[in-house]
């Protein structure tokens, strides 16, 4: 737990061992879960832990889906508000992961007692740039937030800090992101962590 309880991390074991992590967040008009949608990370971005440790298997869409179930029953059995938000920014690159993902996206939005019954407007997905993947989202008609997770204003930078780039560059990258608002409308985030003499420069 941490800031007084209003955010909890869980670590959830699953049934071949491998451990995965959710982050529940309590803010004053909402209530946001922080999922993961792979055990470990094949994107090798040398900043993140999960990253280094690799990528141990996809989430199935039921194992997605239940840290939002599981939480959700946390919650109310406390008496406080239901989950209104999930980000797809835990453990994973939830796009390399695209079946299972848009299968969770799909059973979170749909109406009960078949779904969770959630606004897919609530829901946000956040990627290092599979531009295939973004394009193939924008075209499935589920109007939920994209992030481009950047962390660096050039190639040479992003090359390094986030390696998928020698496949998929800032520039396709950030095209794939225009095109998604194109179609769907929905406004693109874009995410960058800053590294202290790395990525911080005045430049």
């Amino acid at each position: 737990e941490a800031d007084k309880g209003r955010t909890i991390k869980s670590v959830w074991r699953l049934h071949d061992g491998a451990l995965v992590e959710s982050v529940l967040m309590r803010y004053p008009k909402r209530v946001t879960i922080c999922i993961s949608s792979q055990a470990g990370c094949g994107m090798n971005c040398p900043f993140c832990a999960t990253g280094q440790e690799g990528l141990t298997r996809n989430l199935s869409t039921a194992e997605i889906v239940e840290q939002v179930v599981r939480t959700n029953a946390y919650e109310l059995a406390l008496g406080r508000r239901s989950v209104s938000n999930v980000v797809f920014m835990g453990m994973g690159e939830a796009l390399a992961n695209y079946t299972a993902a848009i299968g969770a996206i799909r059973r979170i939005t749909d109406p009960c007692p078949n779904g969770l019954g959630m606004s897919a407007r609530g829901i946000t997905m956040s990627t290092v740039g599979l531009v295939p993947a973004i394009d193939k989202l924008a075209a499935e008609g589920i109007p939920v937030t994209l992030a481009l997770s950047l962390h660096a204003p050039d190639d040479e930078l992003r090359n390094e800090l986030v390696p998928i780039n020698t496949r998929w560059s800032i520039d396709e990258a950030i095209d794939a992101a225009y095109r998604y608002f194109a179609v769907t409308g929905r406004r693109v985030s874009i995410e960058y962590a800053l590294i202290r003499g790395v990525n911080d420069q005045g430049w």
